[in-house]
């Protein structure tokens, strides 16, 4: 009899996974050296790009191998970019790091969640999606928020391209954590047991027939892509607030910190709340409150209404998760993470779109006026979807 899944170990790797203090510097060590603004645009417009294409290849393979060996793969492939980047000097070099990091990216996309529903499912702890699910996301954003102060004080005493070198020491310490963590994969090992031969694009074909012959699943990767991932979009742009109030830069921290903050108290309410739902509008819902939220942050627009700032993104947080457990609970065992792996693309697709149109507004608008704009989307989209799937039921599974 195999141990029980170690939640703890699960919670460790994702805590170090993000502990990255590159990731508040990495846009300035391009500056630092050579690049352009524009190429910086550039640069993260190619890592969506990249993981894109690496999104349903990934997905299949997780769904078809070692999901526990996959995730420390990823790990290394992180830190290995972080490497390229201590040497680089160049646009093509500075590429090439985040095409490791847009693999790497891949690699855990849907993996995860994947991993952590089968290994839960093999314990009989389907139930506790939610909460694991949710808490592992917890101590995920307590990492970035510690890499993100951390970095502050490092940056004081070394050069940035060292903070490159630390955060890839950090991804490698996470291979050593992934690799502990329990394998189970119900997807592969019946076509063992059945001896079943599945084409590799087979797979990713019976997970798309799973979607839309799902009306829960469409409707929450649709959800998720288009409104509920509109926090993580817009993380990018956070500073622009700063700058647009004419702030001392102490408040770029201050404004992360707050968003990350309340993210994680989102990962941590979403198992309570998940307990008073039982159809998919009622977290359309939360997602229609977050984007009112900030609405009214965007009318205020002040540095002391930035607890709305992040209330409203701890809303849409409590939304992914519950969207992410609805999907999990639909799906069988046909293909977990290839499933998340078409999110992701999604998603990747919502992250460029998202910028493109940014920049096109914010040459157009004041800042105030495109977040007004972001909004007032965010509480279109709720209301549409609240009312499109109305009466539509939830699957609950059995604690």
């Amino acid at each position: 009899m195999q141990k029980k899944f170690n939640t703890k170990t699960l919670y460790a790797y994702k805590f170090i996974g993000q502990c990255l203090p590159i990731y508040a510097f990495y846009s300035l060590l391009f500056l630092q050296r050579g690049q352009s603004v524009t190429n910086v645009a550039i640069l993260i417009a190619l890592w969506s790009a990249f993981a894109i294409v690496f999104e349903i290849p990934a997905g299949v393979i997780a769904d078809r191998g070692n999901r526990r060996n996959l995730l420390a793969l990823g790990a290394l492939l992180q830190g290995i970019g972080f490497i390229i980047w201590f040497f680089s000097h160049s646009f093509a070099l500075f590429t090439l790091g985040f095409l490791f990091w847009a693999m790497a990216g891949a690699l855990t996309s849907g993996t995860e969640e994947g991993l952590i529903y089968d290994n839960l499912k093999y314990d009989g702890r389907e139930a506790d999606f939610t909460a694991v699910y949710g808490k592992a996301h917890f101590y995920a954003n307590i990492g970035t928020i510690v890499g993100i102060l951390s970095a502050g004080v490092i940056a004081i005493f070394i050069q940035i391209e060292i903070i490159a070198l630390i955060s890839a020491a950090i991804c490698f310490l996470n291979v050593f954590l992934a690799l502990q963590l329990r394998e189970k994969n119900f997807y592969s090992e019946k076509m063992v047991e059945e001896e079943e031969e599945v084409g590799f694009f087979e797979t990713f074909i019976k997970a798309s027939t799973f979607i839309r012959g799902s009306k829960i699943a469409l409707v929450s990767i649709l959800f998720l892509v288009l409104f509920a991932s509109i926090g993580g979009y817009l993380d990018e742009f956070d500073v622009l607030i700063v700058n647009d109030w004419e702030l001392s830069t102490i408040w770029v921290s201050a404004i992360l910190t707050i968003r990350f903050v309340f993210v994680a108290l989102g990962d941590l309410l979403a198992p309570i709340l998940e307990k008073k739902i039982s159809t998919i509008k009622q977290i359309f819902m939360f997602n229609l409150f977050g984007s009112a939220i900030l609405l009214i942050f965007v009318l205020v627009w002040h540095q002391f209404a930035l607890i709305l700032f992040g209330l409203a993104f701890m809303l849409m947080a409590v939304t992914q998760i519950l969207l992410t457990t609805a999907l999990q609970n639909e799906i069988k065992e046909e293909g977990r993470a290839t499933v998340m792996s078409i999110v992701g693309i999604g998603q990747n697709i919502g992250m460029i779109t998202l910028s493109l149109v940014f920049g096109l507004l914010a040459g157009l608008l004041t800042l105030q006026q495109v977040y007004l704009m972001i909004a007032v989307y965010g509480i279109v989209g709720g209301l549409g979807f609240a009312v499109f799937c109305k009466g539509l039921k939830l699957i609950k599974t059995s604690p």
